[in-house]
């Protein structure tokens, strides 16, 4: 439905003289979900998070945010939007709580509310002992956080991430999904834009997945309609021994099949079918002394990727 739509991209395209970075791109992203933008180097992830939060103008195409087109009604549209840009442009000899003061001036606050945000923003996250460091002296985990901090001063309704973890160690990265996944979830309906390569990120993160190639949109959809667009699950039984593992294949209904060069291991791809499962099941049930594990895995996110990283590929058009 229209009232569920944060914001609408209708045929945007974007060239450098003859070079053409987004090509006639389309997409709806839901308001309250966090959406991931993924695609290979120069498939047009940040150009497409610039033109949505209004730093950039389409060459065709409109963007339009919580009703706002960003070219025609752009002032407007750049109030609903947070942006954290990929590098950090804090000033390094300023401190969190000057930084977001000084942001909240910026966008009309005044200098009595911009100073109560600010005191709102800092217990929001955590930076009440870092609160007059130096941004300097913080560390990369702090400095991203005041970076989200800064572009939640005028209370957007639309946030937008371009790299958002970039340099961070894994417990700082943790931490960092943990506070983006909080933001979406309180408060009210608010709408996460991402552009990522770490595809573990995505898998963390991401109500949605955009994927992008060549300034095309060429899948769009959450992330288990995707992995199950590129393959199916695996069911994996190991056996105490290799005579086992041949008794099995001998009366198996569900056409296990040998792992080779392991001769106690089997394999099922399981591609939905009720009758299927219910024949593997049948068959464990039958082998069930012998089995000493079972695993049950599915396509990851990095599948995905790969399976995009083609022109042949099955997600080159949406499903009808």
């Amino acid at each position: 439905m229209v009232n569920d739509i944060s914001v609408c991209v209708a045929g945007l395209t974007k060239r450098y003289g003859e070079r053409t970075v987004l090509d006639d791109v389309s997409l709806e992203i839901r308001r309250g979900g966090r959406t991931v933008v993924l695609g290979p180097n120069g498939a047009g992830k940040s150009t497409l998070l610039e033109i949505v939060s209004t730093l950039r103008t389409p060459t065709a195409g409109s963007v339009v945010v919580e009703g706002h087109d960003v070219v025609a009604d752009a002032r407007a549209a750049r109030r609903l939007i947070g942006l954290a840009p990929q590098s950090n442009a804090l000033d390094p000899l300023a401190t969190p709580l000057e930084v977001l003061e000084f942001q909240g001036v910026v966008l009309g606050l005044g200098k009595r509310a911009a100073r109560r945000r600010s005191g709102e923003l800092v217990e929001l996250f955590g930076l009440g002992e870092r609160q007059d460091t130096r941004i300097a002296k913080l560390s990369g985990g702090t400095r991203r956080k005041v970076d989200l901090a800064v572009a939640l001063v005028g209370k957007p309704s639309l946030i937008v991430l371009d790299e958002p973890t970039t340099g961070l160690d894994p417990l700082a990265r943790i931490g960092f999904w943990a506070e983006l996944k909080r933001l979406s979830s309180e408060g009210g309906p608010r709408t996460l834009l991402i552009s990522t390569q770490d595809l573990h990120e995505a898998e963390v993160l991401a109500t949605d997945i955009v994927v992008l190639r060549e300034g095309g949109v060429v899948a769009h959809d959450s992330p288990d309609a995707l992995k199950s667009r590129v393959g199916a699950r695996i069911l994996t039984l190991t056996l105490d021994t290799p005579e086992s593992t041949h008794d099995l294949l001998d009366a198996a209904g569900a056409g296990f099949v040998a792992e080779p060069d392991q001769p106690t291991t089997v394999r099922l791809a399981l591609p939905g079918d009720p009758a299927v499962l219910r024949a593997a099941l049948d068959d464990i049930g039958a082998a069930a002394s012998s089995v000493e594990e079972l695993r049950l895995t599915g396509p990851s996110l990095d599948d995905v990727f790969a399976a995009l990283a083609t022109p042949t590929t099955p997600l080159e058009k949406e499903p009808a």
